[in-house]
């Protein structure tokens, strides 16, 4: 039997909405989860050891089993909202986005090689085809538990993938240079090389910095993992094809340049990291289910 979880209630704040954001969540090919009803459980890794994160509505907040500490980092409990009098004055396709989703906050990755993992496998490549290249990963080299009717692959710790040869990944359709970054991020955190924990912690600029250290990653890799995986509240990673298509479709154009979303961006300057959440949320929702 599996271990019972220690319990606890996240109350509401003003302007924070859980329903959206685990609706993000449970939608997002990045992320492994089992979505029943209005529970939906999250399976990470903690050092070694697969972790679950179940998280459930309720009346009075979001019931949480689990570590409450990771529920609390990852669904931005305690980051500052965007405030309400934000777009007064800005273009409309601007306030019809904050009138949508105020509230919502950013979701970030609960374990960090994970994410950057994930940014990494996604360089260049469909969402779908990147969401393929994971489970293939986290089938041969992390851990698969039953869960219920289902099989959850657990993602890897970066103890494990710094050692797995450049050549084995890439026989799982990665590329070659993918299979590299992939293996000499794994050994850099495994070495202590990359404090990932500096990274919640730094600007913007430095972290940007110690991320483009490393050969593969560059600035659209390095932006989407400040925002989604160190919760970087000012980030804007504007070279995103569905960032680009999303404001594409609000902006009412059949189609924008990195630069007209930097643009875009520049009304955000402060929340730059909620407009990107935002327009790929709007992406999620605009999709069948």
């Amino acid at each position: 039997m599996r271990e019972a979880l220690p319990t606890t209630i996240l109350p509401s704040p003003s302007q924070h909405r859980y329903r959206e954001q685990l609706g993000f969540m449970a939608r997002f090919p990045g992320y492994t989860t089992v979505t029943r009803g209005e529970t939906l459980t999250l399976w990470y890794r903690a050092a070694e050891d697969p972790q679950r994160l179940v998280l459930r509505l309720r009346d009075a907040g979001l019931e949480v089993q689990g570590d409450e500490s990771v529920a609390r980092r990852i669904l931005r409990i305690d980051a500052d909202p965007v405030p309400g009098d934000f777009v007064q004055g800005l273009p409309l396709p601007h306030q019809r986005l904050y009138r949508r989703f105020a509230g919502v906050r950013p979701v970030l990755f609960a374990e960090p090689y994970e994410g950057l993992a994930w940014t990494i496998l996604g360089q260049q490549i469909t969402v779908r085809f990147a969401a393929e290249l994971k489970e293939a990963v986290a089938n041969r080299y992390g851990s698969v538990i039953s869960c219920g009717d289902s099989r959850i692959a657990v993602f890897p710790s970066a103890a494990r993938m710094a050692a797995v040869p450049v050549h084995e990944l890439a026989s799982l359709r990665l590329s070659r240079q993918k299979a590299a970054t992939l293996v000499s991020v794994a050994q850099g955190i495994a070495a202590g090389d990359l404090d990932v924990d500096a990274l919640y912690r730094a600007t913007s600029e430095e972290a940007m910095e110690t991320l483009r250290r490393f050969k593969g990653i560059g600035p659209w890799t390095a932006e989407y993992c400040l925002l989604r995986v160190f919760g970087h509240s000012d980030v804007i990673p504007a070279a995103d094809a569905g960032l680009k298509r999303a404001w594409a479709r609000e902006a009412g154009l059949p189609r924008v340049s990195e630069q007209e979303v930097r643009q875009a961006a520049e009304a955000w300057r402060g929340w730059r990291s909620d407009f990107a959440f935002w327009l790929w949320l709007a992406n999620i929702m605009s999709k069948p289910e």
